[in-house]
């Protein structure tokens, strides 16, 4: 079996270099946001010289796309092991561990969460070969994930002409192109929508505020998708309506 050739010197210290300028950009990041990250204060705190920061990335959005792309791979990275951790469950509870990693790495990781998540940098144009790939990773097993709650059942109609062609081109470019159900791809948006939302009220601290568990919550949310998805598929989506606002106003 071949082995990986030995690291030079020059290459593990250039290696130390690059991971030591990752760690102070997410610690500027974690202190201040995205805006708050800095080349020349990153070499300040290395002890380097500015123009020396410059042999390892070329500009400020350079490291940020690095730091953007590495995050996404770290997510999805956790979510793949989640669903491998507990592969011979059923759907529902393979399901469960996905969602509940996404959150737990989202908790463990607020900064990196909202760079990827909550700000601008996380759309891929920084960098669109290396960031959109490594976002399209996580949704990837979450919409896996949404499927095989019921394999041989496609998801509700999506009769909207605009909203089909929309969700569909994400499901191509941004979601890994491995689900192509319209309504698949309808509730995984959604579902990633409801949840994020969740998540980003609990990071902000609004649940402490108001006196409501964020955990009993986002289960909460998690256990009315997998209900939403096993309950009435292939029915129509109503224009501009979700498939279960249409149940709902459907009986009333």
């Amino acid at each position: 079996m071949a082995t990986e050739p030995a690291l030079t010197r020059r290459e593990r210290l250039r290696a130390e270099a690059l991971d030591e300028i990752r760690r102070h950009g997410y610690q500027q990041i974690a202190a201040g946001g995205p805006t708050a990250l800095s080349l020349n204060g990153i070499a300040k705190a290395m002890g380097m010289s500015g123009p020396a920061m410059y042999r390892y990335f070329s500009s400020r959005d350079e490291l940020l796309a690095t730091l953007v792309t590495e995050s996404y791979e770290d997510l999805a990275q956790t979510l793949e092991r989640a669903v491998s951790a507990v592969a011979s469950a059923p759907a529902e509870d393979r399901l469960r561990a996905t969602l509940g990693a996404y959150r737990a790495w989202a908790r463990a990781n607020p900064h990196r969460y909202l760079l990827v998540f909550g700000s601008t940098y996380g759309s891929g144009e920084l960098d669109p070969e290396r960031i959109i790939p490594a976002s399209a990773r996580s949704m990837a097993v979450l919409l896996a994930g949404l499927a095989d709650l019921d394999p041989n059942t496609p998801g509700p109609n999506v009769t909207d002409d605009a909203l089909r062609s929309e969700i569909q081109q994400w499901g191509k470019t941004r979601a890994g192109d491995q689900v192509t159900d319209p309504g698949v791809l309808l509730l995984g948006l959604l579902t990633w929508s409801r949840l994020h939302g969740i998540i980003s009220l609990e990071i902000e601290g609004f649940y402490d505020q108001v006196g409501v568990s964020p955990e009993l919550l986002y289960e909460s949310e998690i256990e009315h998708l997998i209900d939403q998805r096993k309950s009435s598929p292939g029915q129509p989506a109503p224009r501009g309506r979700t498939p279960d606002q249409g149940r709902h106003s459907a009986s009333q």
